[in-house]
């Protein structure tokens, strides 16, 4: 798992979002496998079920699906680490007002 430190995972953004979900950064379970929130027993795909944005839960593998209802995902950092602590330092974070380089 370690070996998935500093790799990213794609944005999922399309043209007319009406929602754009925006975690911190992904964890290496996600980086190792390409896709957001996809360790097992993460909360962020049964909840958005939940919460009405979705008729069903998504597996992480489907998260392109989110674009059909017009949702997307992003990080505030793109490179994928074990904890957000990892991130310390100023030049892990985007600038102010900029972009994280993406």
């Amino acid at each position: 798992m370690l070996a998935a430190a500093g790799r990213t995972v794609r944005d999922v953004i399309g043209e007319g979002l009406r929602v754009l979900f925006c975690g911190i950064n992904p964890g290496l379970y996600s980086g190792a496998v390409g896709h957001h929130f996809a360790r097992p027993g993460n909360r962020f795909w049964p909840v958005l079920h939940a919460a009405g944005f979705t008729d069903r839960v998504l597996a992480s593998w489907e998260e392109r699906e989110l674009l059909d209802y017009g949702y997307g995902i992003t990080n505030l950092v793109a490179r994928a680490t074990a904890t957000a602590a990892e991130l310390a330092g100023r030049s892990s974070w985007p600038a102010r007002g900029g972009s994280s380089g993406r």
